[in-house]
């Protein structure tokens, strides 16, 4: 089931599945990822979870940030995804982030720790917490890029240019490439990035421990998300599958879905 939510924001293209009585888990993308990204792992975890999988703010069918605005800082997306976890009433919900998502997932667990049971990260640091140091150099290039230069730049060979990121057989590319074709839709995502420094200060300034569970899963070794998430969360715990790189939920999705059950 698909439906429209309304955030103080935009209005947001959220999927729900599973029983409405099961223990929710809410799934985040990152980029050049949507909702759709998270098929195989959704469907597996449906059998025993309400599941929901929003697109993000500016992706997919969602909305774009209010107009003359920047606003896609990870507190810009945790505010739509508190309006999404109280319209749709859910409980405490098992919060799943990869890549960008998993910064999400942090600013949204951070700021309303009550709707936030625990965090499952994949594939993705926490800003002000080592990211910039450790960060790949894509990071720092596309934050700089004034709004449109990227997508000005490589619209005319989105393909490739999308390929470059995911560099993996399993990743559904055409899905990307429909879904960040569309004008803006480019501008949007590289607002993330825009946003990095703006979430670093926000860290810095609200260092306080994460109040939940924390489970890293990563693919092949552990990654940047278990060094930026150690400060703000030591006990947390890794799991590592074995034939998987970034990608994880695409490449191995039984295997992550089994380490969301056991978070």
């Amino acid at each position: 089931m698909t439906r429209a939510v309304d955030t103080a924001g935009p209005r947001l293209h959220v999927t729900v599945a599973g029983p409405a009585d099961a223990p929710p888990v809410v799934l985040l993308h990152g980029f050049p990822e949507t909702a759709a990204t998270w098929r195989a792992v959704a469907a597996d975890l449906a059998a025993d979870h309400r599941v929901v999988v929003p697109d993000l703010r500016g992706a997919g069918c969602s909305g774009f940030a209010p107009p003359g605005t920047d606003a896609y800082a990870t507190a810009d997306l945790a505010a739509d995804l508190a309006a999404v976890a109280a319209t749709l009433r859910l409980p405490p919900a098992t919060v799943v982030g990869h890549d960008l998502g998993a910064m999400t997932a942090v600013a949204w667990a951070h700021g309303r720790a009550d709707q936030v049971a625990r965090l499952v990260l994949s594939g993705g640091g926490v800003p002000g917490v080592g990211l910039a140091e450790r960060g790949p150099p894509h990071l720092r290039a596309f934050g700089d890029a004034p709004p449109g230069a990227v997508e000005a730049a490589q619209r005319p060979r989105l393909r490739d240019f999308l390929a470059g990121f995911t560099g993996s057989p399993a990743f559904p590319l055409d899905e990307a490439v429909a879904a960040y074709a569309p004008p803006g839709r480019l501008v949007a995502a590289m607002g993330r990035y825009r946003a990095l420094d703006r979430d670093a200060v926000a860290r810095r300034a609200d260092a306080r421990p994460l109040a939940m569970p924390v489970l890293v899963v990563a693919g092949g070794a552990p990654d940047l998300t278990v060094d930026t998430v150690t400060p703000l969360a030591p006990a947390r715990r890794v799991t590592v599958i074995p034939g998987a790189g970034h990608y994880v939920p695409v490449e191995q999705p039984a295997a992550f879905a089994a380490a969301v059950r056991g978070a």
